[in-house]
C-alpha cells in the first residue's frame, strides 16, 4: 500500500503538504496527506497525516470525508484526545450533533481539565436542542477557563450562556448562524493552541526532523 506513497521521501512529501496549506491549496494538500496516511513504518507519523487529512476536509467543508477518515483514526487509536476532539469538531460542522455529542463526551474522559472540550459538548448540546444542559456544560467551561485565567475564553463563554438564554424567546433556527460560527471558533483555536503537532513528530530520527518544518504549538 505504501509504494506509490513512497515514490517521493515522506519528508518530501510532508514538506510539500505543508507548504500546500500554508499556502491556501487546500484541496491540493490532501493528496499529500492521503499519501503520508499510507506510510507504514511510523505510526506517530500515520496519525498525524491523519488527523491533518481529517481538519483539512473539515475546513474545506468535505464534511464526510472528513468523518470517515478520523472515524478510523479513532478505531486505531481509542485512547488519542486529538482524534477524537477532531471527529466530534467534524460531526458537529456537519450538525450530526448527537454523534458530535458522545465524541466530545469522551475527549472529556480523555482529557477532563480542558475547557474547549466542554464548549464543543455545550454548543452541540444547544445545536440538539438541550439548552440546559448545554449552559451547564459552559458554565463548567467557564470555571476551568477561570482557574486556567484564560480571560478570552472566560469571557466568551459567559457570553455565549447569556445568548443561549436570549435565543429561548425566538425559533430554533434563529440560532443555526451563532452556533455554526462558534462551532468554527473551537476548531480553530483547538487547531492554533491545543493540538500539539511535536507529540507526533518527535520520533522521527535527528537527521530527518531537521528536514521537517515543525509548526509551533500557542
Amino acid at each position: 500500500m505504501a509504494t506509490d506513497a513512497l515514490a517521493i521521501s515522506p519528508e518530501e512529501l510532508f514538506k510539500k503538504a505543508q507548504t500546500l496549506e500554508g499556502d491556501g491549496f487546500l484541496e491540493e494538500a490532501t493528496k499529500s496527506w492521503e499519501k503520508l496516511s499510507a506510510v507504514e513504518n511510523n505510526l506517530n507519523f500515520v496519525t498525524y497525516a491523519q488527523l491533518k487529512l481529517g481538519t483539512t476536509y473539515l475546513k474545506l467543508e468535505q464534511f464526510q470525508k472528513s468523518i470517515d477518515i478520523l472515524k478510523i483514526t479513532t478505531m486505531s487509536h481509542p485512547d488519542n484526545f486529538d482524534a477524537h476532539f477532531s471527529l466530534a469538531n467534524s460531526l458537529s460542522a456537519f450538525k450530526l450533533f448527537p454523534k458530535a455529542i458522545k465524541s466530545y463526551q469522551k475527549t472529556i474522559t480523555l482529557r477532563p481539565r480542558e475547557g474547549l472540550t466542554y464548549v464543543g459538548l455545550g454548543l452541540s448540546l444547544f445545536g440538539d436542542g438541550d439548552s440546559k444542559n448545554a449552559i451547564k456544560m459552559l458554565l463548567e467551561a467557564n470555571k476551568l477557563f477561570k482557574e486556567k485565567k484564560n480571560i478570552s475564553w472566560y469571557r466568551d463563554t459567559r457570553v455565549m450562556v447569556a445568548q443561549i438564554k436570549h435565543f429561548a424567546k425566538f425559533p430554533p433556527h434563529f440560532s443555526n448562524l451563532w452556533v455554526a460560527n462558534n462551532l468554527k471558533l473551537i476548531h480553530d483555536t483547538y487547531e492554533k493552541a491545543v493540538f500539539n503537532s511535536k507529540y507526533y513528530l518527535s520520533s522521527i530520527p535527528m537527521h530527518e526532523k531537521n528536514n521537517f518544518p515543525v509548526k509551533k504549538s500557542n
